[in-house]
């Protein structure tokens, strides 16, 4: 994986970096705030994920790690893998979370034509993770 993030996302969160690190460490928990998913099922040290519609990724394996303010996942085994990383950082209004995507150096995919579009569909998801962990 490349150690420069193809974009980053943020957004404030009413809610503690405790609520919300525990919502994003939880796999199932992606079935609340990212509409395309519709299967978490757990397996061996990982989550098989599916997405329904035309999606880069319809199938894929992720591995998630959580601790000291920080939830990674970890996506193998689907047409491109990558890595999502969410900082957690305490504000006075509630968290701040911050996404960042690093994917592979060669790809064979267009991933700065595709960059844009992913930032903005990642963005709505980080807002309805927001939502989510405010209530």
């Amino acid at each position: 994986m490349t150690n420069t993030a193809v974009f980053t996302n943020e957004v404030l969160a009413q809610a503690t970096v405790a609520d919300s690190q525990k919502v994003l460490a939880d796999p199932q928990s992606l079935l609340k705030w990212v509409p395309d998913i519709t299967t978490v099922t757990a397996g061996a040290n990982a989550f098989e994920v599916t997405r329904q519609g035309a999606a880069l990724n319809q199938h894929e394996r992720i591995t998630v790690t959580a601790g000291d303010g920080q939830v990674t996942y970890e996506s193998t085994q689907g047409r491109l893998a990558y890595r999502l990383v969410f900082t957690l950082t305490a504000k006075e209004a509630g968290t701040l979370i911050q996404e960042a995507l690093y994917v592979p150096d060669h790809t064979g995919l267009p991933i700065k034509l595709m960059a844009p579009i992913a930032k903005r569909a990642f963005h709505q998801n980080l807002t309805r993770l927001a939502q989510i962990v405010a209530s």
